[in-house]
């Protein structure tokens, strides 16, 4: 009720009552008419702050579902990233090995008089050399110009490195993750039938891979590009399943969400 029909209301009160009352609760009647007033008007206020507090509010979740897809693709492109760092650094790391034995096979310095040189087999036979073509083909220089033709979305030529890579250097230990940006070129390519092959040979390959949860998020989704939906959500529920601390699991509890609101 606004203040000055409260003030109205109770004012009529008092002219309707007795002359004797009438003069004698006055003075309370219109205490209580202003105490009235003032709540109404506190009231009205708190109510003018409420709405201006849920209009922000529902601009706020506005921004969100604007920009929700736009946080998973950031997500999905951090998780990636992360992937090629990890690969980075243990390809750092084979090189430093690669290094640290190329150093172990070069010539020592000419023994002291009387000493057998560095190198000389028992009954002075020397030491087979390394094979100037196994020096030659490095395999983080394989694998990472394929991961730069990647970068640069020449997945074409991406795939051919990659698949040069296996082919070269089967029991690498990036072999599995060779595999597993070739799927990402066909997924990049909108080829969902090949991308979805090609993780499901890298889920039979390479078991205990670590590219295993990333294989089995992208072929969960590649299968709900092609319209299986309901195959594509089982494989993401197993994902959670099976990593449910995983960065793919959080993904994948999104990609899930979509479908059920």
């Amino acid at each position: 009720m606004k203040p000055k029909a409260a003030s109205s209301l109770l004012l009529l009160l008092v002219l309707a009552l007795p002359a004797p009352a009438a003069k004698k609760d006055t003075q309370v009647l219109l205490e209580e008419v202003q105490r009235l007033a003032a709540a109404v008007e506190q009231l009205t206020v708190q109510v003018a702050e409420l709405a201006k507090r849920s209009a922000i509010a529902d601009e706020k979740l506005g921004a969100v579902a604007r920009n929700q897809a736009d946080l998973a693709q950031s997500k999905e492109s951090f998780t990636l990233g992360m992937q090629f760092f990890k690969e980075e650094l243990n390809g750092l790391k084979d090189a430093v090995t690669r290094l640290s034995d190329r150093l172990l096979a070069m010539p020592a310095a000419p023994p002291a008089e009387g000493q057998p040189p560095v190198g000389t087999l028992p009954g002075g036979a020397a030491e087979p050399a390394a094979s100037p073509a196994a020096l030659a083909q490095d395999p983080s220089t394989v694998y990472y110009a394929a991961y730069s033709d990647y970068i640069k979305e020449n997945f074409d030529l991406a795939i051919e490195g990659f698949r040069q890579f296996i082919r070269s250097f089967p029991d690498s230990g990036l072999a599995d993750n060779s595999l597993y940006w070739i799927g990402e070129c066909y997924y990049a390519k909108k080829k969902f039938p090949e991308a979805i092959s090609t993780f499901n040979e890298l889920l039979a390959k390479y078991k205990e891979g670590d590219k295993v949860p990333a294989a089995t998020l992208k072929k969960g989704y590649a299968l709900i590009e092609l319209g299986r939906q309901a195959e594509g959500i089982a494989i993401l529920k197993e994902l959670i399943s099976r990593f449910p601390l995983s960065e793919e699991a959080s993904l994948a509890g999104q990609k899930i969400k979509e479908f059920s609101e």
